[in-house]
């Protein structure tokens, strides 16, 4: 073969080599691209999936809490409800803050998030102190014996807005400025029947002197009270194994095109609720104000059910939107008998 036809082969398969390789390169760059294409995805699914939910933080406020017991978190968002119980035997004493975030589905069968749609947290710190134990009670001042017999544990709520559905909304808890314990407390210790006012009779003297742990146990066993004019009135409590009743009224006057509501009530930690078909209930009632009562039972996790409790209430329903899919209200337990009513819209 001539020399010149070599050169010429020679430079055909040269080519052909060439082109193949680069071929070949590209195609690993390709594969190369497309995964990274893939990866990206799946990132984006991920961030889609974070995107669906809505974050509420509750952050509570531990500097002036005992570590003891436990810190039960009750919430609603959204139309769904959370209860988490925290164990504070495991929390170290240098904590000063914790956190508790609710994650929930922006969308579901009762509503779809939007700004600013209404929800509450509460926070019980449950003690369960020992009031039986004499010799406890024995080492402790009259005013400090009065503090263990207390049946009304430290709480505190907080009824927000949801401010963001793509970033965490706060809530939060045991802010040194916190009043919502204080008026369970003052409406309790100015109106329970079972609150025991000490005879006028008792010296003044009398207050500093530690008292025995029968003396205590015997006056809350009595349940007396004195009223103004002296006389010792009997008010033991009779009714400490019937229910507490709240009633939840949801006027819909305006939203008469509802389809599904939820009605849901927290009282002392416990939720109860009622998935309502609103048409269906606007034909057995006749108009256009749908109410429900809920029952709970007096006696808790956390001691019996209180005059000065606070109870929450929410009404949730897509079209309840605008103003807002999710609307709460609360109120003071003033009945222990009646029936204690709450308008939620």
């Amino acid at each position: 073969m001539p020399e010149s036809s070599l050169t010429i082969l020679y430079g055909i398969i040269f080519v052909v080599m060439i082109f193949v390789i680069t071929v070949h390169l590209t195609m690993l760059d390709f594969n190369s691209v497309y995964a990274q294409k893939e990866s990206e995805k799946v990132i984006k699914k991920a961030n889609i999936d974070e995107k669906d939910k809505l974050v509420v933080e509750s952050k509570i406020n531990l500097q002036n809490i005992s570590k003891t017991g436990m810190i039960k978190v009750i919430g609603v968002i959204n139309g769904e409800e959370f209860v988490k119980d925290i164990p504070l035997d495991k929390v170290k004493d240098s904590t000063k803050k914790l956190k508790v975030k609710f994650e929930m589905n922006k969308d579901n069968e009762i509503n779809s998030a939007h700004k600013p749609d209404e929800f509450f947290v509460c926070a019980y710190h449950v003690t369960n102190p020992n009031n039986n134990n004499n010799s406890k009670l024995e080492s402790k001042s009259f005013q400090n014996q009065m503090d263990d017999v207390s049946i009304i544990e430290y709480f505190d709520c907080n009824e927000g807005d949801i401010q963001s559905t793509t970033k965490p909304n706060e809530a939060n808890l045991f802010k040194s400025k916190s009043q919502v314990y204080n008026k369970t407390a003052y409406y309790y210790n100015m109106y329970s029947k079972d609150q025991v006012t000490y005879f006028a009779t008792i010296d003044e003297a009398d207050d500093t002197t530690p008292k025995s742990a029968t003396t205590i146990n015997s006056l809350f066993t009595s349940n007396v009270k004195q009223d103004n004019n002296k006389k010792a009135i009997n008010t033991k409590d009779d009714n400490i194994d019937k229910p507490v009743k709240v009633k939840i009224i949801a006027p819909l006057e305006d939203k008469k095109n509802a389809k599904k509501i939820k009605i849901v009530a927290m009282l002392k930690g416990e939720i109860k609720s009622e998935i309502v078909d609103v048409q269906k209930e606007f034909d057995k009632i006749g108009g256009y104000t749908i109410e429900r009562t809920f029952a709970f039972d007096r006696n808790t996790d956390m001691g019996p059910i209180q005059v000065g409790d606070r109870f929450h209430a929410c009404v949730i329903g897509k079209e309840l939107y605008p103003p807002e899919g999710s609307e709460c209200e609360k109120r003071l337990i003033k009945n222990l008998e009646k029936t204690n009513s709450l308008a939620a819209r």
